[in-house]
């Protein structure tokens, strides 16, 4: 590992992860670590906490800038740092980017969140993402790929942003974190778990999958509505319509559907999915069933770019 090659420590520090990453110029991942210590687990403060998960990059190598995004910044965070008004450019979060310490000899700086107004007026608010959208936007441009009618960040919240030059506009909706209290908590997860013989073989499986997922998208795009839509996780199951096996996957296939259906509704529209490459591919296949087209940025790839992106800008500013 050429650690000297690094040109910045790009971390994203949520509510349940924590993950580093040691990146070159030209946005690319020497190295990264993760652990368990979000800022709901953390046990230690938060700079000990930091300096322990980098501690290996430390040695041997410049004093480098570290970029934090994410709920570190938020008001349970290390330190609050203000959400900035939409719209909003690269240029106005690097500006607002707020130096709270270093560690060694790196510089650690908090990348602030952005507020604005969601679909119908109501006040939004998001950590994290916004750094992913000006890593992605940079990514997309760089690949020659057409500009979407919207960004998807799929996820825990997922976010629905409209961006050209500045993010202009968002809207949060809460699909990861329902679809687990449904899993876990819910009088349906008695429907979704698995005591049926699985198919034997991987393409088997991702085919029943696959199918049961479309199932779920199907039923979205039909009239009644999500909670009566749920509903039908527990019908089919007892009515032998479908297998234990195949109840997460639908239940998947609703809740994403009423997401993609209540933001784009049925004009055909081109999505900028920014995820992990297994939920992306969720996303991109339930947009190209419900008549959309879209294209996929790995959200890792995002973060270390956008934060590479923030970092020229201060070393810009501090020249």
């Amino acid at each position: 590992m050429n650690t000297n090659a690094a040109k910045l420590i790009s971390v994203d520090w949520g509510t349940s992860n924590l993950r580093a990453y040691l990146v070159d110029a030209n946005g690319g991942v020497i190295d990264k670590v993760q652990n368990d210590q979000g800022i709901r687990n953390s046990k230690a403060d938060f700079a000990s906490t930091l300096a322990a998960l980098i501690e290996p990059w430390q040695a041997d190598q410049p004093a480098l800038n570290v970029i934090l995004s994410g709920m570190i910044g938020s008001p349970s965070g290390w330190v609050e740092v203000p959400h900035l008004p939409c719209p909003a450019t690269l240029a106005d979060l690097a500006a607002q980017a707020t130096a709270i310490t270093h560690i060694g000899s790196n510089r650690a700086y908090i990348v602030p969140g952005l507020s604005g107004t969601n679909a119908v007026g109501v006040a939004d608010i998001m950590r994290g993402e916004e750094l992913q959208y000006f890593g992605a936007e940079h990514l997309r441009q760089a690949q020659n790929l057409p500009r979407p009618t919207l960004w998807c960040f799929p996820g825990t919240h997922n976010k629905w942003v409209r961006a050209r030059m500045s993010i202009e506009s968002f809207a949060t909706s809460m699909v990861g974190e329902m679809f687990e209290l449904i899993r876990q908590h819910s009088l349906l997860a008695v429907s979704l778990t698995e005591t049926v013989p699985a198919p034997t073989t991987t393409e088997a499986r991702s085919t029943t999958q696959s199918a049961a997922f479309a199932k779920g998208l199907a039923m979205a795009s039909q009239s009644g509505g999500l909670l009566h839509h749920l509903f039908s996780v527990r019908t089919l199951q007892l009515s032998g319509e479908h297998h234990l096996s195949e109840g997460e996957d639908y239940l998947s296939g609703i809740m994403i559907g009423h997401d993609i259906l209540a933001q784009l509704g049925s004009t055909p529209s081109h999505v900028g999915i920014v995820a992990a490459p297994q939920l992306a591919g969720k996303y991109a296949q339930a947009l190209d069933l419900l008549g959309h087209s879209s294209f996929c940025i790995d959200a890792e790839q995002a973060t270390t770019a956008g934060a590479l992106l923030v970092d020229k800008r201060l070393a810009t500013a501090g020249s």
